[in-house]
């Protein structure tokens, strides 16, 4: 069975080894319901400082360790339910306001490409690998709202139902150091996309 503290520590090294660390690390336990919550922003190797509006592409991977979890962990015949990591993608584009969705959408997806090709040549490219939409934040400024903030968020998540079968931390800690591979992957390939030479810039790769 998987355990609590072999997620965890798995998910450490596994962002260590792919050239990852994280800027917020969060654990907490919801009291009414006994959900263990844990959180992280992981963000790739960028130039300091980070400041407002010169931020690269990081994401944010949240899961929920329910009691349910614990109790199968410990041996109980009882079912534990869905096990997923689920992944944020944020892209900072405030600078390409001026664009519209569907060509920041469209950068998005080839940017994704891309690093599949580039982490996981033998895996089919699918289309929907990851869900993103474009956020658009206004301020008022004179006679019309001005742009606050431009976001790409694109979500996904992982299933680690497959690995409740066996205790194997071994089987688990290598399917988690092959997803942050990707997940890296795909951070890198959008920082070339909206951030090329770390900060700022922008290059098109609609054909990508």
């Amino acid at each position: 069975m998987i355990t609590y503290d072999e997620l965890a520590d798995g998910l450490e090294e596994a962002w260590m080894l792919a050239g990852l660390h994280e800027h917020l690390l969060a654990e907490s336990i919801v009291p009414d319901s006994l959900d263990r919550i844990y959180r992280v922003e992981l963000f790739p190797e960028h130039p300091d400082p980070l400041t407002e509006g010169a931020s690269p592409p990081w994401v944010e991977m949240t899961f929920t360790w329910t009691p349910a979890h614990q109790l199968y962990s410990e041996g109980r015949d009882i079912s534990p339910g869905l096990l997923e990591l689920s992944w944020t993608y944020t892209v900072d584009v405030r600078d390409k306001a001026d664009r519209n969705d569907i060509e920041l959408v469209r950068a998005f997806n080839a940017a994704v490409r891309l690093a599949l090709r580039r982490a996981a040549p033998d895996m089919p490219p699918p289309a929907d690998y990851i869900a993103v939409e474009v956020r658009r934040g206004y301020r008022s400024s004179g006679d019309k709202p001005a742009p606050a903030y431009v976001q790409l968020v694109g979500t996904n998540v992982t299933d680690l139902g497959d690995l409740w079968t066996d205790h194997n931390p071994n089987a688990l800690r290598e399917a988690l150091r092959d997803e942050l591979i990707i997940v890296a992957a795909l951070l890198h390939a959008l920082g070339e996309t909206f951030s090329p030479g770390g900060l700022g810039g922008y290059r098109p790769v609609d054909t990508a």
